[in-house]
């Protein structure tokens, strides 16, 4: 088990950080290479009918492809690395490998494309249609990351760990209360809240800069969902009780129950967002729904049917056994 963890990291090295530093080095080369030929300015962006209308010093380029196939990639490689090395595995950290390899790919690809299809030109404007580029640019980021996730090992996701078991007792009658509230950590939510800020003030600067209408309003928008999604995010209150596991957001919504008669079983067990969910808030994977807002201690509720409820907060252990308990008091007696 740990030889095939310690081909999963260095796996994960080669292709999340080895191969796209490779590759943004063999772009920016190439394009270095053929820059002395473009016009000066360079087209950098085009409409939707494929013309070039937009335009900007030649040098953007490389410092596009240094960050997009370089710096991108290099980023989902820091924030998984930290798992991997920990002993965590799975699915989700040999996808984020292949999504770095795949976006470095179309990034070096695409750019460097726009480059030297502008070489010789006289006039910027005379640029070709974009679309060839970012269709080669979308078939090399196939490429990259079907190559990136058969490059590394299949490595099963291990069951989560389950914390030692409390048990809790209950009369005929007796009624019983356990709530607590569960919140994002410090440093994601202060993440939420300065993306929220920086898109607010992007769109209060689209306004005074007196664009469209329709940018104006599509900005307020995606302020006004931002704001939204943060409030309701943030932090959730978790109850059980005798109608069941109760997760509702500080705000009220979203809100989501277990009741007890859909309880088959309830345990504490350990989470790790980024290698169980692939990352942390309300997440979805197979067989699994969860609010996971932190690594550590969750109550895990294997619903009738299969599928499992997973929410993260302390004293998970008390919740688990209390919801256990209530569950089994509520089955009716067999003769």
């Amino acid at each position: 088990m740990a030889a095939d963890r310690s081909a999963q990291v260095s796996r994960f090295v080669l292709v999340a950080v080895v191969l796209p530093l490779l590759i943004t080095v063999v772009a920016i080369v190439a394009q270095l290479v053929v820059m002395p030929q473009l016009p000066d300015p360079v087209a950098v962006h085009w409409n939707a009918s494929g013309e070039a209308d937009g335009f900007a010093a030649r040098w953007l380029y490389p410092v596009m492809t240094l960050l997009i196939a370089g710096g991108l990639p290099l980023l989902l490689a820091l924030t998984s690395l930290p798992g991997l090395r920990r002993g965590h595995g799975g699915p989700t950290y040999r996808f984020m490998g292949a999504a770095a390899l795949g976006l470095s790919a179309f990034g070096a690809v695409l750019l460097t494309w726009l480059m030297v299809m502008q070489a010789g030109l006289a006039d910027a404007t005379e640029a070709p249609s974009v679309w060839p580029a970012l269709v080669g640019g979308l078939v090399a980021a196939a490429v990259g990351g079907v190559g990136g996730w058969f490059l590394q090992p299949h490595v099963a996701q291990p069951e989560p760990e389950t914390l030692p078991a409390t048990t809790i007792s209950l009369r005929p009658g007796e009624r019983a209360v356990w709530m607590r509230t569960v919140s994002i950590g410090r440093g994601a939510a202060a993440g939420i809240l300065l993306g929220t800020v920086a898109v607010a003030v992007a769109a209060v600067a689209v306004y005074l800069a007196g664009a469209d209408a329709a940018v104006v309003w599509l900005m307020a928008g995606l302020t006004a969902l931002l704001i939204v999604l943060a409030a309701t995010t943030l932090a959730f209150h978790v109850r059980v009780d005798e109608a069941g596991l109760e997760v509702r957001s500080a705000l009220g919504l979203p809100r989501f129950r277990v009741p007890l008669a859909q309880v088959s079983r309830a345990t504490a067990v350990e989470v790790n967002p980024m290698g169980e969910f692939g990352g942390w808030g309300i997440r979805l994977v197979p067989g699994r729904f969860g609010i996971v807002m932190r690594t550590g201690q969750a109550i895990e509720v294997w619903r009738a049917g299969g599928r499992r409820f997973v929410v993260t907060v302390d004293d998970a252990a008390t919740g688990a056994a209390l919801l256990q308990a209530l569950a089994e008091r509520s089955q009716p007696a067999t003769a």
